[in-house]
């Protein structure tokens, strides 16, 4: 892993650990829909996390794994169908 790979880690590491002992953080993170939201809610815990690079963290781990393994965390996000088509449509180029 490279330098800003393992600190993008860390800093979600950090966060999962924080939520589970703070109530009003786990909410926050349950409600957070975009990437901001997530660093917004980081940084009240005082973590340090650059939205950009949280997505190109999660998308870095879906290219790099196995196909079985890359489907498999995919359907982890639980996304309906509609949903997906709708963003893919207005994702910018």
């Amino acid at each position: 892993m490279n330098k800003p790979t393992d600190q993008v880690l860390s800093g979600l590491q950090a966060l999962i650990e924080a939520a589970a002992s703070d109530d009003v953080l786990a909410r926050k993170l349950r409600m957070a829909t975009t990437a901001g939201a997530i660093a917004e809610a980081a940084a009240d815990a005082g973590i340090k996390l650059d939205p950009a690079a949280v997505v190109k963290h999660y998308a870095r781990q879906l290219l790099e794994a196995d196909d079985a393994t890359t489907v498999h965390n995919f359907d982890l996000c639980s996304w309906d169908a509609g949903e997906l088509l709708w963003a893919m449509q207005n994702w910018k180029a």
